[in-house]
């Protein structure tokens, strides 16, 4: 085992914050290919694979590796998340409030919390399907699905297989962080086992790290074969007012029509100065009046920062 614990010693670790970290893969590999050395990892049955783990962990704990930590943005790169052992107890952190950054003016509000997740775009609403504490479990950073990928939530959870949204919401974005591929520094590929949407079963996602208009990082999961149809400019990170999320209404719709160049209720200057703005990278505004019930309408603007980092859906009176 002396051979083994040297192998070990001598992968590759990183450095984050003064700390040493060991990959948790590569251990598991390394002590894999040297106990079953014939057999292919994925051919290796449950008690040898509870072996290959406690003799990874009896190793790393005799060079000073103490605990399997989880290391995502904004510690390490997109490339280098996942799990690792690491040289040093973790100390209880304390709770972190969940911020979403957005355009210039309203810093101020999203570091009190008075803006909410919209999702990306308004029908990938990961707070209206009551994710926000299985983000939190995984990430310190905002996390913004697509249509498409709450469009698959939606129907895997009205099959008849007993899915809900947190637990397939938990396999994606565990599943990002403990597996996949890198495609690029800030892109990887990962794969979700989700039952009752017919034949298929594994579907191939994709998590892009972007920031946003103030330098802060977000992360976006989109499909890996998925299309955004029919816009003309990126909505970045969608996020709504209070008051906006206090009508109730599915804003979907709308911001559909805002990407596709449809901006509502505005006069013909108006327009005119949106069909500059998309074309010159400036910000675009659109109003619509949504129904919140009663037969009664309520006026909401939509703003896409000139950086296309964020979308915003407000009421006039928040502006």
């Amino acid at each position: 085992m002396e051979k083994l614990k040297n192998h070990i010693a001598a992968l590759p670790t990183i450095m984050v914050g003064g700390e040493t970290y060991l990959s948790y893969q590569a251990v598991t590999d390394t002590v894999a290919a040297f106990l079953f050395p014939t057999y292919p990892t994925n051919q290796i049955d449950e008690a040898g694979y509870q072996r290959v783990l406690e003799t990874a962990a009896a190793l790393c704990h005799e060079l000073g590796y103490q605990e399997v930590v989880k290391l995502t943005p904004p510690a390490v790169a997109l490339s280098d998340m996942g799990l690792y052992w690491s040289a040093a107890s973790s100390p209880t952190p304390e709770p972190e409030p969940h911020i979403i950054h957005v355009g210039p003016g309203r810093v101020e509000m999203l570091e009190d919390g008075l803006l909410l997740d919209a999702g990306h775009p308004a029908g990938a609403s990961l707070s209206q399907l009551g994710l926000d504490e299985v983000i939190r479990q995984h990430f310190k950073i905002p996390v913004t699905a697509s249509d498409g990928v709450v469009d698959l939530m939606h129907r895997a959870v009205a099959s008849d297989w007993p899915n809900d949204y947190k637990g397939i919401w938990h396999d994606c974005l565990g599943m990002c962080v403990a597996g996949g591929k890198d495609i690029s520094p800030t892109e990887r590929l990962f794969t979700v086992i989700i039952r009752g949407l017919g034949r298929r079963r594994y579907w191939q996602f994709k998590a892009q790290l972007q920031q946003d208009n103030t330098g802060a990082p977000f992360l976006y999961i989109c499909l890996a074969d998925e299309r955004e149809q029919n816009a003309l400019f990126d909505l970045g990170h969608v996020v709504m007012t209070p008051g906006a999320a206090a009508l109730g209404v599915d804003f979907s719709p709308y911001i559909a029509r805002h990407a596709a160049g449809d901006d509502g209720d505005l006069d013909s200057f108006d327009k005119q100065q949106n069909r500059r703005a998309i074309k010159e990278g400036l910000r675009i505004l659109s109003a619509y009046d949504v129904p919140p019930g009663d037969g009664e309408t309520e006026r909401i603007w939509i703003i896409t920062e000139a950086d296309r980092s964020t979308t915003t859906v407000l009421t006039p009176g928040e502006y």
